[in-house]
């Protein structure tokens, strides 16, 4: 695909995305929408998921997944993560960075999957809405610190424009209650 010199990357999502929090949920797999609470399946009621696309590195989304508040397992925080529908509409995501949240490392997503979709916003709860685009390091194998962002993570070989992404994190840096996120920024065209 050929774009014109004039054309830059730019950040795809604005402060005001309509984002859904999941947990329970794999590439490829049907999603299972989270809740705000401190309970299994819940995120934090003011640490929610458009937390994670508000440009205030200091405000994070955590997402308990498989455990509640209270528990501390490797596993809490696992197969969670969010899906959003881009106000911009469909676009070409080239690469993104996730900022760590304010507290404990051990909740860092350390590996990630990416996800896209042009179905209705309906759907996309079907896994079979969602073609893969990337799976492997979060750009936080090495901790940059809290509220850092970690390294870029390159689209290599994406080429469709999608109005949806998924990211959902496979596993994290230690043993903790929940995953977070300080924040996600996409970029592209």
């Amino acid at each position: 695909m050929c774009f014109s010199s004039i054309a830059a990357i730019q950040l795809l999502t604005s402060t005001d995305e309509i984002v859904t929090g999941l947990w329970n949920t794999v590439a490829g797999g049907d999603s299972t929408v989270s809740s705000p609470g401190n309970c299994v399946g819940c995120f934090w009621t003011y640490e929610y998921p458009e937390r994670a696309f508000d440009r205030i590195l200091i405000i994070r989304y955590i997402n308990f997944g498989a455990c509640d508040a209270a528990a501390s397992r490797l596993d809490c925080g696992e197969k969670t993560g969010l899906h959003l529908t881009l106000r911009r509409g469909p676009s070409l995501l080239v690469y993104m960075i996730i900022c760590t949240g304010g507290s404990f490392p051990e909740r860092d997503p350390l590996t990630i999957t990416i996800e896209g979709s042009n179905e209705h916003p309906s759907s996309l709860f079907l896994g079979s809405s969602w073609t893969l685009i990337y799976s492997g390091t979060s750009g936080l194998l090495v901790d940059p610190g809290r509220t850092q962002f970690g390294q870029q993570i390159n689209m290599i070989g994406n080429t469709v424009w999608y109005s949806s992404y998924r990211i959902l994190v496979i596993t994290k840096r230690g043993v903790s209650s929940s995953a977070q996120f300080g924040e996600i920024e996409l970029y592209g065209y």
